[in-house]
């Protein structure tokens, strides 16, 4: 009985177990011939914003290198990481380029548009001094989102002009530097404000008379009344080298100032204690950590504060609408004012907009700026300052030497000027 009954509970076992295996099939679709008995899987790639990017590319004067390490520089860099975050499509990438000479900016920019226009930037921070050539040369494109910008009433006048040639606007303004003095309050407590008072001194004031864009004289000149619309008359001539005669003979421009033919020359002496006041420009007054050094408003005929600057621009060089759009919102990104009053407080710089300039902390670098910014004006363009400057130097530098009258440099002047 138990082996019979053992046997039954196996034959029903084998029943079941057939009866799974043959429901398990049913419920396995059987391959056919277009259905391949394999696993598919999915060869498509989700879109990365690098795939789909847009790369803008910026050309940069070298001490706007966002690389180069100083606070300035960092902050720059985080702006514009800044920006292609808030545009994931948008990569950006920078390169450095000298200011002049071969293989700068402008020289770069003309060689591009005529040989391998695809390889112009987008966007260049552009020397004021160089926008007349670039923009006569077709290689700044002038932005209505740009222009309508500058017409806000929070930039100052010269910062407009740098943006300006003539009526066409080639983007917005981003930093300046001033042409000032530097003193050593252990030598003069203060810079007199009037050329009459600067005589009275009889304490050096160091500029490079041999330098070939005349600076000083210019600045001088710039700041006399023009006479009859003429804004070089030859009376304001004779009275800029009467100036530059009565400081010869009274010490204030001694004659061996003609050896010095740049800014960093004289700066170089002023450091080692060889001058006792200087030009300069207010970068390195801003820069100097020395508390007996002090910046002033260069004297002037009538003693009222002005200077030239000389400037940078952001400008789009690209001519693809949809680049030169994104282009164009970069600039402004790069134009608020909370950005430039921190950056132009870390680089040592003035800041085109008065409301950046109310942001700095308040202090000497700020009061010496407040002085300058309404009373400044560009220094002429590259082009005007080669042609007046090289006559101007040299005139200069014949007066120190006694080699001229005042008199014979005013009409040697006029002449170069005229011809």
């Amino acid at each position: 009985m138990n082996h019979f009954l053992r046997r039954l509970l196996l034959a029903l076992l084998a029943v079941c177990l057939a009866g799974c295996a043959s429901l398990t099939a049913s419920l396995v679709p059987t391959p056919t011939a277009g259905t391949p008995n394999v696993a598919v899987v999915s060869t498509a790639q989700p879109t990365t914003s690098s795939e789909r990017a847009i790369t803008l590319t910026l050309w940069l004067p070298p001490q706007f290198d966002p690389g180069n390490g100083s606070l300035a520089a960092g902050m720059l860099q985080t702006r514009l990481d800044e920006f292609t975050g808030q545009h994931p499509q948008v990569l950006i990438n920078t390169r450095i380029k000298d200011e002049g000479g071969a293989g700068g900016l402008l020289e770069s920019l003309v060689r591009a548009e005529q040989a391998a226009p695809l390889a112009l930037p987008d966007v260049v921070l552009m020397p004021a001094g160089l926008l007349p050539q670039a923009a006569a040369a077709g290689v700044l494109h002038p932005q209505t989102a740009l222009t309508n910008e500058l017409d806000d009433s929070d930039w100052y006048p010269f910062a407009v002009q740098l943006a300006s040639d003539g009526e066409d606007r080639y983007g917005l303004p981003f930093m300046a530097d001033g042409l000032v003095t530097a003193h050593r309050s252990t030598a003069i407590s203060q810079v007199p404000p009037t050329w009459v008072r600067l005589m009275d001194t009889r304490i050096a004031l160091g500029f490079a008379a041999a330098d070939p864009q005349a600076r000083l004289p210019l600045l001088q000149l710039l700041s006399l009344p023009p006479r009859d619309g003429n804004p070089v008359p030859e009376q304001n001539l004779l009275e800029l080298f009467d100036f530059f005669a009565t400081g010869q003979a009274r010490s204030v421009f001694p004659f061996w100032l003609t050896q010095y033919q740049s800014n960093e020359q004289t700066w170089q002496a002023f450091n080692e204690g060889r001058l006792p006041m200087v030009t300069a420009w207010t970068s390195q007054v801003f820069a100097n950590r020395q508390t007996e050094i002090s910046g002033a408003p260069l004297p002037t005929q009538n003693g009222q504060p002005f200077t030239l600057v000389r400037g940078w621009v952001w400008s789009v060089a690209t001519e693809n609408t949809e680049r030169a759009a994104l282009a164009s919102e970069l600039i402004a990104f790069l134009s608020t004012p909370e950005f430039l009053a921190q950056y132009s407080a870390a680089a040592g710089l003035l800041p085109p907009r008065p409301s950046s300039l109310a942001a700095w902390a308040p202090g000497a670098n700020q009061a010496l700026a407040s002085q300058l910014v309404n009373n400044a004006q560009p220094l002429p363009d590259q082009a005007t300052t080669e042609r007046w400057g090289a006559a101007l130097s040299q005139a200069v530098v014949a007066v120190l030497k006694q080699e001229m009258t005042a008199a014979e440099a005013a009409e040697s002047v006029s002449a170069a000027f005229t011809e």
